[in-house]
């Protein structure tokens, strides 16, 4: 099939295998894996605990079962236990039911099954023959459901005639039967002289293990298996069977979901006009072509050469001609797609419903946290602007406290408002429609769709996560509707399997939103090899078929030496490795989270020389510490992370960034000693103290919490340095600020968030207004303690400059006066876009893409 479509069996939509369309379990992986040491050994030729698994589970005495390399073993061997004078097959019926009778030479008397009953078989045809054929012993062989009609016997009947013709042996294949939606199986009605073949190979959705069980008589179970040679059944398979019974939830899913598509399925083939469609109790639906100038064999190679969609020709099957094809239930999507061929095919019109309208998406997931999942999202989205596409970034959940505001008033994550400017586009709460920022150890203020919701713990979101996870699906809709390109970013590992069933951010969302997924490993970290390899191995194949490929992220070295890891990598997961991204040092952007900041990594200890020291002080529950970025690229500033009492040295200035819990972070500041630091370097009079929101608050006189919005501690003390008090209230003040720094008359840009209303004395002088002429800041009790509630505050060039040269004067250095760095932030994307360019292979990108 592949090499008449000139592709990969990969890249072939396969309708004419009949298996499950779910896939195999999810259990199926980690078990085969769990057995590779055990192919050491010969499996017990017994095979007893898979006896009596099965015995267990599926209530069938051990003693009555065989074992077949498949079912098909099975049909060819049972012929052979005796010597039958005839047999009797209904067609068109599986080809294997004739050539099993012919290898062991027993006269056939067929079954014609009518097209004008709709290829269902008549009891009394069958009936008939026996009672011609007097006593003697015949061999009986019929599906249930028949392949390829799909059509069930009608069972009391057929346990009828078993029992009134005892000489003959009735041998009933249900190889499809766990498909049909009730449960009309034999196997527990079986006769003494009836055999049940029983394949779980197209259940389980594994062909290649072979899982076939005869279920007969003790005495027809033996005969059987002395005609099959020992060990017939690998160690895999018989592992896989001993535990299949444990897995009843997989089976009732499986009936619940190919009925549900199955009626999709016909219902759009009736839509469509160009067949007579055969309704079927199996995976499967039987076709007639009512065109009877188009053959199968035609309409099948014009579906894989031009579509590289397989079905199967029936022209084949006696009692059928060259009109028929059969074809398997397969997903809602992929059902779509043969559905959209066909009606190109036949020249057919269809509803709209039927073409697939959703934009081309990419997701980028990692191994772990803080592998560079969000700086590549923005470089991709950079890049692919820069192509000439119109692209929007996505995370549907995002946990950090570097928030943003958008336009509009929405709070998103900072990371989503990078990414939108990579894209060249507005911000807005689309782009990050969750958005958790933690309150303390077990809360999270919850962020829908840019506006406060509560503060729940972990089981509180877990509840509302699926009506959450509706209004994402809104928000993605909308941007793939409105862009030629949505760019995704996962969160977290895609390996957390602790996670998974609730997961609404990674393969939930790569599914939803039918995305191609690159996953991104750290190098830098050690081991991206294993990660990768056992990322994968942690996935259910409806996600591993995601799975486009790998970014080996952070490199340092000679690439060459990655060869062997990379050929490895790509043989055991069968997914290709897209690029090597370097290790890209001060690309001067905002970090998504914490991660980064916590770590260490961007703490300056390089030695002082003749800079400005500026000590952030890192808090438990600091938040939006990007204020400071526009400080780092100044080449007259040091910026220190301070944790400790002890590292404070005697910094130029101190800074008190935001804060998520700020009564908290003031415990912290009065039990680590940093308190009382703070307040002797306002007695000394040298150190500028700047508070930013939280931190203003804290250099405040009090903070209230009445409604417990951070806390439920309900007042702390402030440092007292500058007279105001805050009243946490419960609406959230989000917002977009212009304004000037009154005494230096200097433009300031950035934005409000929070939750604090801060009075003041009435002779406190505003230190910053607005474009509406409110107080966004104050001075305190010296000119060198200040706070304001602007994010954002240094981003302004001259600002910045105006403010540092201040300090070099207080230092006794001259000012420097000119801008030394811009603090915009084109440049440095376009940078990471270059940079990464080079480093992936887009060509491959576009083509997964299908752009």
């Amino acid at each position: 099939m592949a090499e008449l479509a000139e592709v990969s069996p990969s890249e072939i939509l396969d309708f004419s295998a009949n298996l499950n369309p779910l896939g195999f379990p999810d259990w199926v992986r980690p078990l085969i894996h769990s057995k590779i040491s055990d192919l050491a050994s010969y499996p017990d030729p017994k095979y007893s605990r898979t006896r009596l698994s099965i015995q267990e589970f599926w209530k069938i005495p051990e003693s009555e079962i065989a074992f077949g390399n498949g079912a098909s073993e099975l049909i060819y061997a049972i012929p052979r236990i005796q010597d039958f004078d005839f047999a009797v097959i209904a067609l068109p019926s599986y080809l294997d039911y004739k050539k099993a009778i012919e290898l062991a030479k027993i006269p056939t008397y067929p079954i014609e099954l009518k097209k004008e009953e709709e290829f269902h078989l008549d009891p009394n045809s069958l009936e008939e023959i026996l009672k011609n054929k007097g006593g003697k012993s015949g061999i009986i062989i019929l599906g249930h459901p028949n392949n390829p009609t799909g059509k069930l016997l009608d069972r009391e009947r057929i346990l009828e005639i078993a029992k009134r013709y005892p000489n003959s042996f009735f041998i009933i294949d249900e190889s499809f039967v766990d498909f049909n939606k009730e449960e009309v199986s034999f196997r527990h009605h079986r006769t003494e002289n009836m055999g049940i073949v029983w394949s779980l190979t197209k259940i389980l959705a594994l062909p290649g293990l072979r899982l076939g069980i005869l279920i007969a008589s003790p005495k027809i179970a033996r005969s059987v298996s002395e005609q099959i040679p020992d060990w017939n059944l690998n160690t895999l398979s018989a592992s896989v069977l001993e535990r299949s019974g444990k897995d009843k939830e997989f089976f009732r899913e499986t009936k619940a979901k190919v009925q549900t598509w199955k009626n999709s399925l016909e219902e759009d083939l009736i839509e469509l006009g160009a067949f007579r469609i055969y309704k079927s109790n199996a995976n499967f639906i039987l076709l007639e072509i009512l065109d009877t100038s188009l053959s199968a064999e035609y309409i099948s190679s014009k579906l894989l050469t031009e579509f590289k969609i397989g079905v199967r020709n029936c022209d084949n099957f006696d009692g059928l001609n060259k009109h028929y094809i059969r074809i398997a239930v397969r997903t809602p999507e992929e059902n779509s797609r043969l559905i959209d061929a066909f009606s190109i095919v036949f020249g057919k019109k269809i509803k709209e419903r039927h073409k697939n309208t959703n934009k081309p998406a990419l997701m980028l997931q990692g191994t772990a946290s803080n592998v560079g999942k969000s700086i590549l999202t923005t470089a991709l989205c950079r890049i692919f602007t820069q192509d000439g596409l119109k692209v929007a970034p996505f995370k549907s959940q995002n946990m950090a406290l570097n928030s943003f505001v958008t336009f509009d008033g929405a709070e998103i994550g900072r990371a989503q408002a990078l990414q939108a400017q990579a894209c060249k586009i507005r911000a807005d709460y689309r782009m990050n429609p969750i958005l958790l920022k933690p309150s303390s150890e077990k809360d999270s203020q919850v962020i829908l769709n840019g506006k406060p919701v509560d503060a729940m713990d972990f089981r509180e979101y877990m509840k509302f996560k699926a009506n959450a996870f509706e209004e994402v699906k809104k928000s993605y809709d909308s941007l793939s509707q409105e862009f030629d390109l949505v760019v995704l970013e996962g969160a977290g590992g895609i390996s957390e399997v602790n996670l998974k069933e609730r997961d609404i951010v990674n393969m939930r969302m790569a599914e939803y939103a039918r995305a191609k997924v690159l996953l991104i490993g750290n190098i830098d970290h050690g081991g991206v090899f294993g990660s990768f390899i056992g990322s994968m191995e942690t996935l259910a194949e409806w996600e591993r078929r995601l799975v486009a490929g790998f970014i080996i992220n952070r490199f340092r070295g000679i690439k060459q030496l990655l060869d062997p890891g990379i050929e490895y990598l790509e043989e055991a997961t069968g997914k290709k490795v897209f690029g090597i991204v370097p290790f890209l040092n001060n690309l001067m952007l905002p970090e998504e989270d914490s991660l980064e900041f916590k770590s260490g990594s961007l703490n300056d200890t390089s030695p002082l020389g003749d800079r400005i020291d500026i000590a952030l002080i890192d808090t438990p529950r600091i938040s939006n510490h990007t204020d400071l970025d526009a400080l780092r690229i100044e080449p007259d500033v040091r910026v220190r992370i301070v944790t400790r009492k002890e590292e404070l040295g005697s910094p130029d200035v101190l800074i008190l960034a935001g804060s998520k819990n700020v009564i908290t972070d003031l415990d912290y500041l009065k039990e680590s000693g940093i308190f009382e630091e703070i307040l002797n370097f306002h007695r000394e009079g040298r150190t500028e103290i700047v508070g930013i929101c939280g931190g203003y608050q804290m250099l405040g006189e009090s903070v209230h919490d009445p409604h417990q919005i951070e806390s439920d501690r309900g007042s702390a003390s402030g440092l007292g340095l500058i007279r105001v008090r805050t009243l946490l209230e419960k609406q959230k003040y989000l917002k977009q600020t212009e304004g000037n720094h009154l005494p230096s008359g200097k433009k300031v840009i950035g934005y409000e968030i929070h939750h604090g209303v801060t009075e003041t004395n009435t002779d406190l002088k505003p230190l910053f207004r607005n474009s509406m002429g409110a107080a966004i800041g104050h001075q305190g009790m010296s000119e060198n303690i200040w706070g304001t509630y602007l994010h954002g505050i240094f981003d302004e060039d001259e600002f910045r400059r105006w403010f540092l040269d201040r300090i070099r004067q207080k230092k006794g250095q001259r000012p420097l006066a000119k801008i030394q760095a811009k603090y915009e932030l084109e440049t440095s994307l376009d940078r990471l876009a270059k940079k990464v360019r080079e480093s992936l292979d887009m060509n491959r990108i576009y083509g997964i893409l299908g752009i």
